[in-house]
C-alpha cells in the first residue's frame, strides 16, 4: 500500500492504537470507540459530568425526538452511552451498529471537551449541577448498584460517605468536565443549561432545547415531553433508566436508580467539612465567572 493510500485509510480499518488523549481503556471508557466515531451534523451529544442530569436529558431528547414514547424499554437503547464498552461486542462492532442508527442520533458521554469526538460537527447539550449534589448522588448511585454491576464496571461500593468524598475528589471527573467545557460555552453548537433551570421550569427548558436543536415543537408535544420527563413518571418507571449488565441482569437494586433528583439535597447529608472541601476545590480550579454561574461565589 502506498503512503498516500495509507494516509487515506481510516484508523478503524488499520486498527491503530488511539492517541493517548482519548484516555485509558476502562469498562466505562473505550478510547477506540472515541477515536473512530464518525459524527454527523444531525447528531446530538449530551456531554454532562456524572450525575449532573444526564439521564434526565436522555429522556427529554428521546421524548422530543419521538413526539412522546411511552413504550420504550431502556433509555440506553434509545440514547446510548457513546464511549462505554459493550462486551461481547468489539469496538468495531459497536461503531458499525451506531452507523446504522437513523438521524437524529442521540448519545450521552461523560467526556471532556478535548475527548469528545465530533465536537465541531454535532450539536452538544451540557447540563451543569451543583458539585455537592453530584457527589451525594454518585454516592447513592454506587451504594444502589448490584454487586455484579460493580464488578463488571470496575467500580467499588464506598466504605463510608467520607471515603466516597475522598475518592470523588481524587478522581475529579466533575471538575475536569466543567473546566473543559466552560471556555466553550459561547459556541453556536453548544447549549449549556443549569440543572436548577430544568427543576424550576421544565416546559420552558424543553422549549429552549427544541429551539437550540431547530426541532419543531407544538404545545401538545411540549406538554407530553414534560409529562414523560417529570420526576414522578421517571420514578414510577425507574427500571427503564437503570440499565442492564451485558448478561441482561439488573445494574441496580429495585427502585435504586431514580432517587430524588432534588437541588440542595447535599445539605442534609454532607458535613460542613465535606462541603467545604468540595467548594474549596471548585474555587481552586474554576474561574470566578463559572462559580457565579453555579451560585458558588
Amino acid at each position: 500500500m502506498s503512503t498516500q493510500q495509507l494516509a487515506g485509510t481510516s484508523r478503524l480499518e488499520r486498527g491503530e492504537q488511539p492517541d493517548p488523549h482519548w484516555g485509558e481503556p476502562h469498562p466505562l471508557h473505550d478510547p477506540w470507540i472515541l477515536a473512530n466515531f464518525q459524527a454527523r451534523p444531525t447528531d446530538v451529544l449530551i456531554t454532562t459530568a456524572p450525575k449532573a442530569g444526564t439521564t434526565w436529558m436522555q429522556q427529554i431528547l428521546h421524548q422530543l425526538c419521538t413526539g412522546g414514547d411511552e413504550a420504550f424499554k431502556d433509555i440506553d437503547g434509545m440514547v446510548p452511552w457513546l464511549e462505554r464498552q459493550r462486551p461481547p461486542q468489539t469496538w468495531r462492532q459497536v461503531l458499525e451498529a451506531l452507523e446504522t442508527r437513523a438521524a437524529p442520533r442521540l448519545f450521552k458521554t461523560h467526556c471532556t471537551w478535548e475527548q469528545t469526538p465530533g465536537r465541531d460537527i454535532a450539536r452538544l447539550i451540557l447540563t451543569v449541577r451543583d458539585p455537592c449534589d453530584c457527589c451525594i448522588s454518585f454516592y447513592h448511585h454506587l451504594m444502589d448498584m448490584t454487586d455484579s454491576a460493580l464488578a463488571c464496571h470496575g467500580l467499588e461500593r464506598p466504605a463510608s460517605l467520607d471515603a466516597h468524598v475522598d475518592a470523588w475528589l481524587g478522581f475529579g471527573a466533575w471538575f475536569r468536565n466543567l473546566a473543559s467545557w466552560w471556555p466553550q460555552r459561547e459556541r453556536d453548537n453548544l447549549l449549556m443549561l443549569p440543572y436548577s433551570d430544568l427543576k424550576a421550569d421544565l416546559p420552558a427548558a424543553i422549549t429552549r432545547i427544541a429551539d437550540f436543536l431547530g426541532w419543531p415543537l407544538t404545545p401538545q408535544t411540549r406538554e407530553r415531553a414534560a409529562h414523560l420527563s417529570s420526576f414522578a413518571w421517571m420514578k414510577a418507571n425507574s427500571q427503564r433508566f437503570a440499565g442492564r449488565n451485558a448478561d441482561g441482569s439488573p445494574m441496580f437494586r429495585p427502585g435504586g436508580f431514580i432517587r430524588k433528583g432534588e437541588t440542595g439535597d447535599h445539605k442534609t447529608q454532607l458535613t460542613p467539612d465535606q462541603e467545604a472541601r468540595i467548594l474549596r476545590r471548585c474555587r481552586q480550579e474554576l474561574p470566578v465567572e463559572c462559580l457565579a454561574y453555579l451560585g458558588l461565589n
